[in-house]
This record gives structure tokens, C-alpha cells and sequence, in this order.
């Protein structure tokens, strides 16, 4: 089928079912090709992922559709790290990401899953009793899986994704602990004296109790949105540890890219 196929009102097209095509995603084709719907000022990663879908050689086959789509797609994915990305379906926009090669895309949801609540989590970790080599689901296995994820609040990632998020965590957590568990230094004794009375308090603590070891850009911005002149830290001081831990939000969020063994080609600043 080619961009030129004939939808008139009066015709019909006959898909082979082995196409996988879902009606939802032919409504949002047909809504851009009647107009009623562009995917030019699109912006849900749902009815594009759709239209993406639908449009690909191996459904529909309209291939200037599918590149203005998936043009589309990359302009809405955040570059910077955006705590309110997160599509409705992110299961099924990490299997858009991982098709289509988005690796931006790919990170973000990786990151999203590794910070989930533990509820969740716990589903990811439901395909990770071992980091090490694990040989391939057999075929009843696979069906085992299915059926149990059917009574799980959220469908379990692919094997290859939950390790992934599994390993991500783990490097998180070795390179974040020693800077959430160590008080901040700075060239001014009192100052380095202020960091060693309240740290824990003001710090540590608070992770503890949001699980923050393992959210290291959300901790290091709250961590940035204390009052630390009004806890006795020269104004200086201040300017220099916020830039710090700026950096260090976008160090973490560089470094997830060999991390996840990802190629964004983009080492930009993160975005809280």
C-alpha cells in the first residue's frame, strides 16, 4: 500500500490479520488523513505510537506518514531528564523506543521504571532473581508468565528490560551512596562544620525515607532546594555546592548512556 491508496467513503481495505493491525491505530490514521486529527501538532505518545504503529512496512505500509510520525515522535521526547515525562503506557512506549532505535526515549523510561515505587518494582525484579546469564523462557514457561502478569496491576517488562533496569539500579546505587552518605566539604571550615552538624538530619534522613539512594536526580534537587543560609552556610558556599550538585545530576544522567549501554549521542544537562 502506498500514500496515494484510494480511502474513500466507498471503499473497502481487506488486511491479512498476520499484519497485527489494531483498529484503534487505523482511527488515528484515518483522523490524520481526513484532517480531523494531524499528527504534525501531535504530542501523545499513545495516538503516535499508533499512527507509528499502523503506518510501518510491516502493517499499512504509508511511508510518508511514518516518517513524519516517527520525526514527529523524536521532536516531543524530552533531551533533558523531565520528571513529567511519562506516557500512559510506558511498557508499551519502551517496546516503541526499543523497535524504532529512540535510545533518549529508552533512557527516560529505564529511569522511570528504576525509580518507580517499590510496588512496581517488585514486578521488574519478578524477571530478576539472578544479574547473571539465565537460559531463555521455555515455551510454557513463557505462557506462565503471561498468565500470572495478567493479575499484576502493570504487564512485567521483557527479560532483557528488567535486567537492564535491575543493573541500572545497581549502578545507581554504587555510584550514589557514597555521595548521599558522605557530609558536603567546602573551602571554609565553618561551613564544612555546618554540612557535619545537620547532614544527616537534613539529608540523609529524608532519603532514607523516600528511597532516595536509588532516585539520585530527585534527591540531589531536593537536596539543592534546602535553606542552607538559613541553616548557616555562607552565601558563597551555597552558590558553589548548588553548581555541584548540578553537575553531578548531569554527570549521573551522562553516564546512564554507558550505564544502559545506550548511544544518544547527546551529553546534555538534565532538566528538573
Amino acid at each position: 500500500m502506498n500514500d496515494r491508496y484510494d480511502l474513500s467513503l466507498d471503499s473497502y481495505i481487506s488486511v491479512d490479520q498476520s499484519r497485527n493491525v489494531r483498529a484503534r491505530d487505523v482511527e488515528v490514521l484515518l483522523e490524520h488523513l481526513y484532517h480531523d486529527a494531524s499528527l504534525l501538532s501531535e504530542d501523545e505518545i499513545p495516538r503516535l505510537a499508533a499512527a507509528l504503529r499502523v503506518s510501518s512496512p510491516k502493517q499499512l505500509d504509508f511511508p510518508s506518514i511514518h516518517a513524519l510520525t516517527m520525526k514527529r515522535l523524536i521532536s516531543v521526547i524530552p533531551t533533558k531528564y523531565s520528571p513529567g515525562f511519562l506516557p500512559d503506557d510506558p511498557e508499551e512506549a519502551l517496546e516503541l523506543a526499543t523497535e524504532y532505535e529512540l535510545p533518549l526515549m529508552r533512557k527516560a523510561l529505564y529511569y522511570h521504571f528504576v525509580t518507580s515505587p517499590s510496588s512496581y518494582f517488585d514486578a521488574i525484579s519478578y524477571h530478576t532473581q539472578s544479574l547473571g546469564d539465565s537460559p531463555p523462557l521455555s515455551e510454557a514457561d513463557s505462557d506462565t508468565v503471561k498468565h500470572e502478569a495478567a493479575n499484576q496491576p502493570r504487564r512485567p517488562l521483557s527479560q532483557t528490560d528488567a535486567k537492564l533496569c535491575a543493573q541500572l539500579m545497581e549502578r545507581i546505587i554504587e555510584h550514589f551512596t557514597p555521595i548521599l552518605f558522605t557530609p558536603a566539604t567546602t573551602p571554609h571550615m565553618a561551613c564544612t562544620n555546618v554540612f557535619a552538624d545537620t547532614w544527616m538530619s537534613l539529608v540523609i534522613q529524608p532519603a532514607i525515607e523516600d528511597n532516595g539512594v536509588y532516585k539520585p536526580l530527585e534527591t540531589l534537587e531536593r537536596i539543592k532546594s534546602i535553606d542552607w543560609a538559613d541553616a548557616g552556610l555562607c552565601a558563597a558556599c551555597v552558590k558553589e555546592k548548588n553548581e555541584e550538585w548540578t553537575q553531578e545530576q548531569q554527570h549521573i544522567w551522562n553516564t546512564m548512556d554507558t550505564w544502559l549501554g545506550l548511544e544518544t549521542g547527546q551529553m546534555i544537562p538534565v532538566s528538573m
